[in-house]
């Protein structure tokens, strides 16, 4: 697979599945050439009915980890990666946000085979940022359990 054009910084949104270790991985390879940054970020969503900057201790926790677990993946892939925990009200709107701020050129997402009412089902994440992503974007979705 060709690697996508000009691409200087990578974000991973991740989501605490399995599929968040191929993401990374698909995410360090494809940066090792043009030597681009790779940023991963995990969000906390926050309930409206409290301020956003709430701490919310047992996702920051379960965060914590998911990050630490994702560090150590790419530094089996012999790369340095940079991971932010984010806090907001919806998870989309909070990586769309984190990929203009950084300025990516590409988004890695990786996602479960789901179903909702017996059919396979992106969720509400997937579809936002295909639809308001500035980036390319690559998806890789786990297989069928």
């Amino acid at each position: 697979m060709p690697a996508p054009v000009n691409i200087k910084k990578i974000l991973v949104p991740l989501s605490g599945g399995s599929s968040d270790e191929k993401a990374i991985k698909l995410a360090c390879n494809l940066a090792k050439k043009p030597k681009a940054k790779v940023c991963v970020a995990y969000v906390i969503e926050v309930e409206r009915d409290l301020p956003l900057d709430t701490p919310v201790d047992s996702e920051t926790e379960k965060a914590e980890e998911i990050l630490s677990h994702a560090e150590d993946i790419a530094a089996k892939a012999d790369y340095n990666i940079e991971t932010d925990l984010l806090q907001a009200r919806e998870t989309g709107p909070a990586i769309i946000d984190e990929a203009i701020g950084k300025g990516v050129d590409l988004i890695v997402m990786g996602i479960d085979y789901k179903k909702r009412l017996g059919v396979f089902d992106l969720g509400q994440t997937v579809p936002y940022i295909f639809k308001e992503a500035h980036c390319q974007i690559l998806l890789y979705r786990g297989p069928i359990s």
